[in-house]
């Protein structure tokens, strides 16, 4: 193998590790402080709901939009910890966002997103949407 090939799988490698540190955008040092706001909380959540999850890549997209949340619980309520990336414009939002609980549904108040439990996994419904996209948990 020559030089120029060693080179160029090294940068290859090393590109493919760092794509892989970006999978996850929220961390858990973002969650660790107390929640600067709280969700709304009509009925208690199902506990399905609770923990972080990310939602599974569509594939009929080419770059979809982003999403993941994390909803704990402390001694102020339930807390909602949000992450979004517009997939065609890079825009991104993460924080602490508002929400709306509601038994096995949650609504994010940063861009309507509802998060509901349906046959015993996660679901996501985009505002003005139908289409519903799994949510895979983040360990």
């Amino acid at each position: 193998m020559n030089r120029l090939s060693f080179g160029i799988l090294t940068a290859l490698a090393a590109l493919s590790l760092a794509a892989c540190n970006g999978l996850v955008a929220i961390s858990k040092t973002d969650i660790s402080g107390k929640p600067t706001v709280y969700a709304t909380v009509n009925k208690e959540p199902d506990p399905k709901l609770m923990g972080c999850y990310l939602r599974s890549r569509p594939g009929e997209f080419n770059r979809p939009n982003k999403y993941e949340y994390c909803l704990i619980k402390d001694t102020g309520g339930y807390g909602v910890y949000y992450y979004m990336m517009d997939g065609k414009s890079l825009r991104a939002f993460k924080d602490w966002t508002s929400a709306s609980i509601n038994d096995n549904c949650m609504t994010v108040e940063y861009d309507g997103s509802t998060y509901c439990v349906q046959d015993g996994d996660v679901w996501q419904t985009t505002a003005g949407s139908s289409d519903r996209h799994r949510m895979l948990p983040m360990n």
